[in-house]
């Protein structure tokens, strides 16, 4: 049974924010994570434009310093988003961490870009999953001698939430891997917006599109070629998506959400490939938000701060979370509808059809850790014992 360490968001004069946050590092252990001259990447999310309740850039510092104090060399990393925002390319999602407050003088750690300039530097790491067989992961977290997962837990519109697994899963796939993880569908041109480029056409690992008269496919006019996708010899491995520049071969989102969270259970176990020994967690389950960092708004907390979990177990670190979560009363004028505020499922009760436990049933059974998990309250002298089985 994993160990999950826990401290309270209540603090006081005697026993301070602070205090206690560097008292749950210290119990976690880091020098068993962290060797002298480690090269140590620190993932989190540097947030979007007008969003204001990613993790706090003061949060993260404290990490840093400790590391640095184990004589580890920390940086600060993330991957690129595949949808179109402040994160889309290595230049735009520096500038967007430096603006939300990550920069060098705060943080004490640099920046570096997991997959590159545009989402190209990643690699194809072997998996046993149902859904993969391989995985696109970006390279830095790979090279890194170790791995600090730090997530802000809060809902997310397909998993249910986000926490550990996502942050690492999700967060570390290169920009093809994360639509391989959110569509089923294989994409499609928009004759209209390609302005026939054929950049996609020399990263298609399967020759599956060829460059026509724009007369020949929907949408275009004469005169000019446009990209053609073969459905036929489409494997759906996401690169042309991820190529194109003018939003003409669209994002596709179509997916189950079970199906989503267990192939991003199946990425996380890519990145964790090479980590053994050398990764901790921590979720920061403090503005648990309906929705993901991702967005462009903030909307109300969903419950009341709760505090700060850690443990080398991501399966039983969410799994924790995430009870801590549906153990507390939801709070009015939220995303929470009026009746559901006690409710046992609090995500579910927002995104409904969405069983969010579906990542850590997955995630336990690609052997990545387990959902019975001790939770051990640094706050008092007492433990409590979480036991769940198998098909809870």
């Amino acid at each position: 049974m994993s160990k999950v360490y826990f401290i309270s968001s209540r603090a006081d004069s005697r026993d301070r924010s602070l205090d206690k946050y560097r008292r749950l590092l210290k119990t976690l252990d880091l020098g068993q994570v962290v060797d002298q001259g480690d090269l140590v990447a620190i993932k989190t999310s540097f947030g979007e434009h007008g969003n204001f309740t990613y993790l706090r850039p003061q949060y993260v510092r404290v990490v840093v310093d400790e590391v640095k104090r184990l004589g580890g060399r920390p940086f600060l990393t993330d991957a690129n988003t595949l949808y179109a925002g402040g994160r889309h390319n290595s230049r735009d999602h520096l500038i967007t961490a430096m603006e939300n407050g990550f920069g060098y003088e705060v943080t004490g750690a640099p920046i570096v870009i997991a997959d590159g300039l545009v989402g190209r530097d990643y690699r194809l790491v072997p998996v046993q999953g149902v859904h993969f067989q391989e995985v696109k992961v970006a390279s830095v977290p790979l090279d890194a001698d170790a791995l600090i997962s730090l997530a802000h837990f809060k809902g997310h519109m397909v998993c249910g939430f986000g926490g550990t697994i996502k942050n690492l899963g999700m967060g570390f796939g290169a920009r093809p891997g994360k639509q391989m993880m959110h569509s089923d569908v294989h994409p499609e041109v928009n004759a209209g917006q390609c302005d026939g480029c054929a950049r996609c056409r020399k990263w298609c690992p399967e020759g599956a599109i060829t460059m026509v008269e724009a007369s020949e496919a929907a949408g275009g006019g004469r005169g000019r070629k446009v990209a053609l996708i073969d459905d036929a010899a489409c494997i759906g491995c996401g690169e042309c998506v991820a190529t194109c520049v003018t939003g003409a071969i669209g994002i596709v989102w179509k997916s189950d959400p079970g199906i989503v969270q267990e192939k991003t259970a199946e990425y996380m176990a890519g990145v964790l490939s090479e980590k053994a020994g050398k990764f901790a967690a921590i979720d920061y389950i403090l503005s648990v938000t309906p929705d993901c960092d991702c967005l462009g708004w903030s909307d109300n907390a969903i419950v009341p701060d709760i505090g700060i979990a850690a443990s080398t177990d991501p399966v039983a670190l969410d799994s924790a979370a995430l009870d801590l979560v549906n153990a507390a009363m939801g709070i009015a004028g939220s995303a929470l509808p009026e009746a559901e505020l006690g409710a046992t499922d609090k995500f579910g009760a927002i995104h409904h059809g969405i069983d969010p436990t579906a990542q850590l049933v997955h995630a336990e059974k690609l052997g990545l850790g387990s959902r019975a998990y001790e939770l051990v309250n640094l706050d008092k002298s007492d433990s409590k014992r979480h036991k769940k089985s198998n098909d809870e």
